[in-house]
């Protein structure tokens, strides 16, 4: 299992080879902003079990939540509350929301090809991004 950290951090790296400097930038900002959105709803979104999973453990302790949890733990919910709420209040307003959309889909889209999430998740995270993409 990969973590959502891991996945982020190898992601991350393979776009800025590849993206103009302004462009990668906006990548990094939303992923940079998506882990802050992970680990302050946490809560929000993990179940009872998860949360002392955290806790419980020595080895866990100091970690953030995308250090210790894989992809599967990438919600629909999170992702929508992500790009209704918190993009908005935090990552620059309204104008933002279409960019990370497509970040998100892009870092999905990679995933898929990577292996580390089936095709009918990206398909699910593809069809609710696409209506973020076409709104803003």
């Amino acid at each position: 299992m990969i973590t959502i950290n891991e996945a982020f951090r190898t992601f991350l790296s393979e776009q800025e080879t590849c993206l103009k400097p302004d462009a990668f930038m906006d990548c990094e900002d939303v992923i940079l902003l998506f882990e802050e959105f992970l680990e302050l709803s946490a809560e929000d979104y993990l179940s009872e079990e998860d949360l002392a999973l955290c806790t419980a453990q020595p080895e866990l302790e100091n970690k953030n939540y995308f250090d210790v949890f894989g992809l599967e733990y990438l919600s629909l919910a999170g992702i929508k509350d992500f790009l209704d709420d918190y993009v908005v209040e935090v990552g620059g307003g309204k104008k933002f929301i279409g960019t990370a959309a497509k970040v998100l889909h892009s870092f999905f889209e990679w995933a898929r090809k990577q292996g580390y999430i089936e095709e009918n998740v990206f398909e699910a995270n593809s069809e609710v991004l696409a209506k973020y993409r076409k709104r803003y």
